[in-house]
């Protein structure tokens, strides 16, 4: 990174973290393959938080 470019984060506020791709766990892919199906099939899906 240049050093106008570590001048113009600071003078936004941002830190080099701002521009890091967050991390995808494969829980995240399936729930996001889950959802996606079910629009496809226009099934509707009803999140239950329960700790059974």
């Amino acid at each position: 990174m240049t050093e106008l470019q570590e001048e113009m984060l600071k003078a936004a506020g941002l830190t080099e973290d701002n521009f890091c791709k967050p991390k995808v766990t494969e829980i995240d892919r399936i729930k996001a393959n889950v959802d996606f199906l079910a629009m496809l099939s226009g099934v509707e899906l009803n999140e239950v938080i329960d700790d059974e």
